[in-house]
């Protein structure tokens, strides 16, 4: 029998084990006026996004935004670095992202 950790639901599903996919939160960055104040765009660097080999950044939004198209954030992940923009002018909505490895 193999090792490991599996979990099962009350109907006896498999619900976890070692195959199933997981992430590990590294923090959370907030952008726009009132975090970054006039910025157009920024970037953090975090070693952990490449210190566990096989692992891919994500961001994910939770809080704010534009409630229209086009002047939310954009962001992306390169190596050890996280990237964010903004599209469109002088027009900085507040966000806040989760970012981390899956």
């Amino acid at each position: 029998m193999a090792d490991g950790l599996r979990i099962w639901d009350e109907s006896g599903t498999l619900i976890f084990d070692e195959t199933t996919q997981t992430i590990k939160m590294l923090g959370l960055l907030g952008v726009g006026d009132g975090y970054t104040g006039g910025a157009n765009s920024g970037s953090i660097v975090d070693g952990r996004f490449t210190q566990y080999g096989g692992h891919v950044g994500f961001w994910a939004r939770i809080d704010g935004g534009a409630s229209f198209e086009g002047y939310d954030a954009t962001f992306s992940i390169s190596g050890n670095t996280l990237s964010w923009s903004f599209p469109n002018g002088n027009f900085h909505p507040n966000q806040v992202i989760l970012y981390g490895i899956r």
